[in-house]
């Protein structure tokens, strides 16, 4: 029987006979797992899972979709389901200090024949210097017995970015030109929201065929001043909250791309000796 207090991982939800037939939130994964828990009678955690290979000083987002199992309005003996009510924490390395926490709050199930609806909860947080690695933790804030039954699938650990545009000194985003017009230049300014960051660390890179990137030597100030550009060339920077991350793929946020577009001009006719 799939009491109180157990979990399992499967592709199928048939534990309970009141419980929501729901597949698994991945989109698209054919037979795909998530965790059912039957949470306890007694508050407490529930689930646990150290995360590694961390870059320090760099703002990170656990998240996680979870989906109430019990439909609300589905009595039994006389008492509707309790709702689910989830903490989640990111503990140090060592699993004596807490960063952060967030409560859920209740959430109670989709209505009897409906189909069951996914929520999604997270935290934002930021690791510390020298810090690489922390622990992750569920903590079940519900009342046990009938109800506070959940499911839960696709649990995110990533590195989070402001959004960054880039425009050149008439603010512009992307620039068209003819051949003629050539060589040209322009300052380029990464602008970001500041939705995320709290400092900002630039590497300018240029590409030209917008794929292969190479950083630009010296280049790691806000703006960048190029000239001498003939042929079609593509602009983007670089950017962390730590100079000691910036070049690393899992630290970084990387800006709109700014393109130069040169098309070439024909070559000027020429003219017969009688012709005019």
């Amino acid at each position: 029987v799939f009491g109180d207090g157990k979990y399992t991982v499967t592709n199928l939800n048939y534990q309970q006979w009141n419980w929501f037939n729901t597949e698994d939130h991945t989109a698209g994964d054919s037979n795909g797992r998530m965790l059912l828990v039957n949470a306890s009678f007694t508050k407490g955690e529930f689930f646990r899972l150290p995360v590694t290979g961390l870059c320090e000083n760099t703002t990170y987002e656990f998240s996680s979709w979870v989906l109430n199992l019990t439909p609300r309005n589905d009595f039994n003996n006389g008492s509707l389901p309790n709702p689910c009510n989830v903490r989640f924490e990111i503990w140090d390395s060592t699993d004596t200090t807490l960063l952060i926490s967030g409560d859920t709050g209740d959430f109670f199930g989709s209505l009897l024949g409906e189909p069951g609806e996914w929520l999604n909860y997270g935290l934002v947080f930021q690791t510390q210097p020298a810090q690489t690695s922390v622990i992750l933790k569920m903590v079940n804030n519900g009342v046990g017995g009938y109800g506070n039954d959940l499911a839960i699938d696709d649990i995110v650990f990533k590195s989070c970015g402001d959004s960054i545009s880039v425009s050149d000194d008439a603010n512009n985003n992307a620039i068209e030109l003819c051949s003629s017009q050539t060589p040209h230049a322009t300052t380029l300014s990464a602008i970001p929201d500041n939705s995320v960051f709290s400092s900002h660390f630039y590497q300018w890179q240029e590409s030209s065929d917008g794929t292969v990137w190479s950083d630009i030597a010296g280049s790691t100030n806000q703006s960048i001043s190029i000239s001498g550009i003939s042929t079609t060339t593509y602009y983007r920077a670089k950017v962390a909250e730590s100079v000691t991350t910036l070049n690393n793929t899992l630290c970084n946020t990387v800006s709109d791309v700014f393109r130069i577009n040169i098309n070439q001009a024909p070559i000027q006719p020429t003219m017969e000796c009688w012709e005019t």
